[in-house]
């Protein structure tokens, strides 16, 4: 027998196929890093344009969230039936209708509709951005080719910033239908590109048992990648093909299709990654809802924010290079390395307030982007094939889900002591920082999917 993973380090390799992928799927990244910075300035501009109170704010930041949750929900438990191509061209192509569409809402009750579906037609996608790329990578590779996604979500912030100078006057007022208007151009390519560029992983034809198919894919991206002396031998899609069906077969004995990401086997790591998942939710959400009134009441332009998201990219940097080295790096130490950050970073904030404002929101800024990154990672060398967008899509959905209602007390706390709620984060991120030493699975440099006795 011999498995996908040997073929793909052996046969496979890394290059054009792989290149291409990160740069397609990645769009969506990106776009979800445009998306939550501008989430938070449109309430802070309809808040002053349509004259919205305090519950209207809360309940336009939550609907997004709202919609988001029940996009996870239904990747995970289409991806895996349909497909991860299928399910990303179909819901980039709703995306980037209802961007549009929404530019032109006139009305708070159109608006919260608007953000509602485009939250769930987008939130579809988000989770498979991780899925494709663990996927279709080499195990050496894997970590720095999933956290790419990670630095495209930061350019997607770069990018809206730039933006912001051209179409918004100040935090709380300008042209924010043009900027929809542009903010649209990154998803609407990554479905025009999907269509022509993006293929099925072969992962998934395996599971399928499409064994025919997923060969003409496996000598397909042998000659993309450039490696016409590899040669594809009857030997080893047999051998392959073996290995397939001991994995299917071993997942039934384990009954995993009828408990899913619940059962015995993995019912730990999905209760943990839950649990961290909700609170790297709470604490981003603090930062988006939050930064554009603390700068507006800093009287602070565009100008910090780009900055910020620059230093932020450079840092990013030093995690892309640690998260693949079992040493230094890994799953789980760079998760706990931001845990703590974390609450050094918001006690900081809390106790020192403007003094140490910028600092300390790119300190979290950059920590919650490594437990983000690393929590996706991690979910999908976790779980098995089968369970693949079950388990990833659930830990997005019920993470956000424990967001939701954020805004309702985010916003009361900001407006007792603008810093109160970073008192509370520096608390929940010291719960992180206890969880992640429960979890015990870091496939760092190891293959994707093993049998029992590897």
């Amino acid at each position: 027998m011999i498995s996908f993973d040997q073929i793909l380090e052996t046969k496979i390799g890394t290059g054009l196929y792989q290149g291409k992928t990160l740069f397609i799927i990645g769009l969506v990244e990106f776009c979800d890093g445009i998306e939550y910075t501008f989430m938070s300035i449109l309430i802070a501009i309809l808040q002053t344009e349509w004259n919205l109170n305090q519950a209207q704010v809360a309940t336009l930041g939550s609907s997004f969230l709202f919609g988001v949750v029940l996009g996870n929900l239904l990747c995970a438990f289409l991806a895996d039936q349909i497909g991860r191509k299928i399910t990303f061209s179909i819901f980039t192509g709703l995306s980037s209708f209802l961007v549009f569409y929404t530019s032109f809402s006139n009305s708070y009750e159109e608006m919260i509709m608007l953000r509602l579906c485009f939250g769930l037609v987008f939130g579809t996608t988000s989770p498979l951005g991780f899925i494709f790329i663990s996927e279709v990578t080499e195990a050496k590779y894997r970590g720095r080719f999933s956290f790419g996604l990670s630095l495209l979500y930061i350019f997607g912030k770069i990018y809206f910033v730039f933006l912001c100078f051209f179409f918004l006057d100040s935090y709380t007022s300008g042209n924010w239908r043009g900027l929809i208007r542009f903010n649209g151009i990154p998803i609407t390519s990554a479905f025009i590109l999907s269509l022509f560029f993006v293929q099925e992983t072969i992962r998934y034809f395996l599971n399928k048992e499409e064994y025919e198919k997923a060969f003409e894919e496996i000598e397909k991206i042998i000659k993309l990648n450039g490696k016409e002396n590899a040669q594809f031998l009857d030997e080893e899609k047999k051998g392959l093909q073996e290995w397939s069906q001991k994995q299917i077969q071993e997942q039934r004995e384990q009954e995993l299709h009828l408990y899913g990401v619940l059962s015995n086997e993995y019912r730990k790591e999905t209760l943990l990654f839950w649990l961290v998942c909700i609170l790297t939710n709470l604490q981003n959400m603090s930062i988006y809802l939050l930064m554009p009134f603390l700068f507006a009441e800093n009287n602070s332009g565009f100008a910090p924010m780009l900055n910020m998201f620059i230093i932020e990219f450079f840092f990013a940097l030093i995690i892309y290079y640690m998260i693949d080295n079992p040493r230094y790096g890994g799953r789980i130490k760079i998760m706990a390395f931001s845990a703590a950050a974390l609450t050094i970073a918001n006690g900081l904030l809390y106790i020192l307030k403007n003094q140490f404002l910028y600092i300390g929101l790119f300190i979290i800024k950059i920590s919650t982007r490594g437990l983000f990154s690393t929590i996706g990672l991690l979910c999908c060398e976790t779980y098995p094939l089968y369970l693949r967008s079950q388990g990833c899509g659930l830990v997005q959905a019920i993470g956000k889900i424990g967001a939701i209602p954020s805004p309702y007390f985010l916003f009361p706390l900001f407006y007792i002591d603008p810093y109160l709620p970073f008192g509370i984060m520096c608390v929940l991120s010291i719960v992180i920082l206890t969880v992640t030493c429960f979890f015990n699975q870091d496939k760092t440099q190891k293959h994707l999917e093993m049998l029992k006795n590897e």
